[in-house]
């Protein structure tokens, strides 16, 4: 039995990971952006799997300061952690930005989730086989990382954002495998699933959510993957990326940068 947190695990294909995952007799996290969400997640899973271990976890991915917060309860309540799912994840159609000043779909798709597992390394760190799983999309391959631009400061388009979030996300979880090689990191395209995103983001329809969750569960739980990490994977295989997200130095660069904006919230 694992010890499971899943971001945005109160609908979508984060719902259906986390109801798959309860069903396995794991022991998961639910996170939510407020406790009413993680609550209705919870007697929804609950459910389904009456047996399952549940804990919840709230906080808003675009306030830091409460990811941060979050990510100190958990190091209070868990005794390890051994997968982090980073799952959560918007399409904004118009530009907002962030308390701290991050445009948002940055800052919930990528920053959030790069400052969650700087975070919760300790706590990964305490399990035998460690796993981080990062949900990108097939989306990454229109993506750009202009520093100049990252916060949309310059010019604002909602689907760049969001490809260029999914980049940033593909090219922080192969970064993770290279800073962090005593854990498994690799992200995923869960394919074009029916979710509020895919209806905000493209108006369309998609597959049904049990197949979005397909990769995010062999990711985290199956012993096929033991030891594999730095990998991009489609429909549980692992497939080439776009050849912005095998940029070493660009992953670099994004490293840097992405410490540098999370700083005021990592511990000296």
């Amino acid at each position: 039995m694992k010890t499971i947190l899943i971001t945005g695990s109160t609908d979508g294909i984060g719902l259906e990971t986390a109801l798959e995952l309860a069903l396995q007799g794991h022991e998961l996290v639910l996170h939510g952006r407020n406790e009413e969400k993680v609550q209705h997640a919870r007697k929804v899973i609950q459910r389904a799997a009456p047996d399952a271990m549940l804990h919840t976890a709230h906080a808003d991915l675009a306030d830091f300061a409460a990811v941060a917060l979050m990510a100190q309860d958990l190091a209070a309540l868990l005794p390890k952690l051994d997968v982090l799912i980073n799952n959560a994840g918007v399409y904004l159609t118009g530009r907002r930005v962030s308390k701290a000043g991050f445009e948002m779909t940055l800052a919930v798709n990528y920053l959030a989730h790069f400052l969650l597992t700087l975070l919760l390394l300790p706590l990964l760190k305490k399990s035998s086989e460690p796993r981080v799983v990062t949900v990108s999309s097939i989306a990454h391959k229109s993506g750009r990382i202009d520093f100049g631009n990252l916060n949309g400061e310059r010019n604002f388009d909602a689907y760049h954002a969001y490809a260029d979030s999914k980049l940033a996300d593909a090219l922080f979880a192969s970064e993770l495998a290279r800073r962090e090689p005593w854990l498994a990191s690799n992200s995923l395209h869960p394919g074009v699933i029916d979710t509020k995103l895919l209806h905000t983001g493209f108006n369309a329809k998609g597959d049904s959510v049990v197949v979005g969750a397909r990769t995010p569960v062999y990711l985290a739980i199956s012993p096929d993957v033991k030891g594999i990490s730095g990998k991009y994977f489609d429909n549980c295989v692992a497939v080439q990326p776009a050849p912005l997200a095998e940029d070493q130095q660009l992953a670099r660069q994004l490293w840097e940068w992405s410490e540098n904006a999370a700083r005021p919230w990592l511990p000296v």
